[in-house]
């Protein structure tokens, strides 16, 4: 980070865990403080329990727009002008398309999309407001345009998105803000770790073999991009789409 971007703030959600936490942990590292969002309370608290001189933490549903709003309002009385936004807060469910229930697909919409979008426009309002020139990322996916069987909402989610980052980055454009997104692919989140140990090793092997690099991708690597994309190095960015995979995208590897 640049010497002019140390002592400004950046609101995370789904800072309690996996990229958001990592995104997080990177920007304190790097003296930006971090107002993290996220609906578990109990996991942000450990998180952040020897960084609280840097950190604000906030138990927050991101598709709550009435008490999101309220919490961010009474935030920002604290801490003055916001400088950026990671729209990380995620969740990635796994059921056949022909099974899912209709109580999921909007769980997974509202929180994936519906979210970063009451998020990231009262941030965009706010930062209108205090004439900031702020940057906002939006963690989206490789499933926004790669296909995987079982993740149908997740993948409508991560593509509208997708789409709402190229909107908002058009129209916040005058006002200096820049919106960009970053597309992991598959990522050693505790979630993924986690249904690799307890899931079939033969699908996992595969998944693994489709990534030309050979390997997951680690949360810190994904941090480190988001991080970037925030930067003032980046500051002639907006509107992009930023993969993260590995090459799982290219295609296939090997025959």
């Amino acid at each position: 980070m640049e010497d002019s971007e140390l002592s400004k703030w950046v609101v995370v959600t789904g800072a309690a865990s996996g990229i958001g936490l990592a995104t997080a942990s990177a920007l304190l590292e790097a003296g930006i403080k971090v107002i993290a969002l996220d609906r578990d309370a109990e996991k942000l608290d450990t998180a952040f329990e020897h960084q609280k001189a840097s950190v604000i933490t906030r138990r927050v549903d991101v598709t709550d727009a009435e008490y999101s709003r309220h919490v961010m309002n009474t935030v920002r009385s604290e801490t003055g002008p916001l400088w950026g936004l990671v729209n990380a807060a995620g969740i990635f469910p796994v059921t056949p398309f022909i099974s899912l229930e209709l109580d999921e697909w909007d769980q997974v919409l509202n929180t994936n999309l519906r979210g970063a979008f009451i998020i990231g426009q009262w941030v965009a309002q706010s930062m209108i407001e205090d004439q900031v020139s702020g940057a906002i990322i939006n963690v989206t996916s490789t499933s926004a345009t790669f296909c995987r069987p079982g993740v149908t909402h997740y993948g409508a989610s991560k593509a509208g998105l997708t789409q709402l980052t190229r909107d908002m980055a058009l129209e916040l454009a005058e006002y200096g803000i820049r919106v960009n997104a970053v597309a992991p692919g598959l990522v050693a989140t505790e979630w993924v770790l986690d249904y690799a140990k307890h899931g079939d090793p033969d699908e996992h092997a595969a998944k693994l073999a489709a990534i030309p690099l050979g390997r997951m991708g680690d949360v810190k690597e994904i941090a480190n991009l988001i991080c970037f994309l925030l930067s003032d190095q980046c500051s002639y960015s907006t509107g992009g789409t930023f993969l993260a995979d590995g090459g799982l995208t290219l295609g296939m590897p090997r025959y």
